[in-house]
């Protein structure tokens, strides 16, 4: 069982995910304090598959596993966020270049 603590941050994490995947809708949505540490460590496993090169299982307590992926998703975020920026920029300035 995770705690209310663990539950809003697992919350926080799932909301963000939702940015990068639809499966993770699916996962806010079925959050419960009855949950088990052990299937939401296999779900920031997943997550941590998803954002860094990392492929290996996640060990350590709920806790810290989930400040860990908290921290590289939003990162991850940041990063693509900004990269999709730059991109929109360049495009825009190549369109007004283009049209003078």
């Amino acid at each position: 069982m995770v705690t209310e603590n663990q539950l809003n941050s697992l919350k926080n994490i799932y909301s963000l995910l939702t940015n990068i995947s639809d499966f993770a809708h699916e996962w806010l949505n079925d959050l419960k304090l009855d949950d088990t540490s052990a299937s939401h460590i296999d779900k920031l496993t997943i997550i941590m598959n998803i954002i860094s090169d990392n492929c290996n299982c996640i060990e350590g307590d709920l806790d810290d596993i989930v400040i860990i992926v908290e921290e590289n998703l939003k990162e991850y975020i940041f990063e693509k966020f900004a990269k999709d920026s730059e991109d929109d920029l360049a495009v825009n300035s190549e369109n007004e270049i283009n049209n003078n």
